[in-house]
């Protein structure tokens, strides 16, 4: 998927100084991708069964446009990166499923310190799979096997450098940013003005809601 750095300043109050250098990004079709800087692994799938509530990692996403995910009034909002950004944390949890077909690298998304799950469902209406945040536990998603979450399970896609991010219930349908200060959103088209890879950045000592661990 080519990148297009095409869109100016956004309008979004916080503070932070991390500098995004640009990075080169392919059609996740063709499997290609600019080498970059090695990311550390988000293995989760690979952990301890016996914890209950296994502690996720944080993550802010930064798409190949140099766009970053900020939340405003309850939507993720994708603007480009500026000092005075402060983009969203995202706490990523392995999710554990009985199915077969599940064995691979799934997990539960979250942002609000872990109170608002990205979840994706079909809308009637417009007749096609969107992204919504609900509130919902971290810890109840993770010990809910005999629940149906699988609206808020994600398949962590790598993209060389990079993840997509694509929908376990909703198959070819990933998380994927456009324009500037516009919601993020899934999309089925890939390329063109469509960016579904996105580079993990992680994140230390962040704040853990008390609900997020509570039974």
């Amino acid at each position: 998927m080519s990148c297009q750095a095409e869109c100016a300043g956004t309008q979004v109050d916080s503070a932070d100084g991390e500098e995004v250098e640009a990075q080169g990004c392919a059609d996740p079709a063709h499997g290609s991708i600019e080498p970059g800087p090695s990311l550390t692994s988000v293995s989760l799938a690979n952990a301890d069964p016996k914890v209950k509530y296994p502690k996720p990692q944080t993550f802010t996403f930064h798409d190949c446009d140099q766009k970053v995910l900020v939340l405003n009034k309850r939507t993720l909002i994708a603007v480009h990166k500026k000092p005075n950004i402060h983009p969203e944390t995202f706490y990523v949890l392995a999710a554990r499923t009985s199915s077969a077909d599940d064995k691979e690298n799934l997990v539960f998304l979250a942002v609000s310190k872990g109170e608002l799950c990205l979840c994706c469902e079909m809308d009637k209406k417009k007749g096609q799979p969107v992204l919504q945040l609900k509130e919902q536990k971290l810890s109840w998603l993770s010990n809910s096997v005999t629940k149906d979450v699988k609206g808020f399970t994600f398949y962590r896609r790598d993209r060389g450098s990079r993840h997509a991010l694509e929908s376990a219930d909703h198959k070819g349908w990933f998380i994927s940013t456009r324009h500037e200060n516009e919601a993020v959103r899934m999309t089925d088209k890939l390329g063109g003005e469509e960016f579904t890879d996105f580079k993990f950045m992680e994140v230390s000592n962040t704040p853990t809601s008390p609900r997020e661990v509570s039974e």
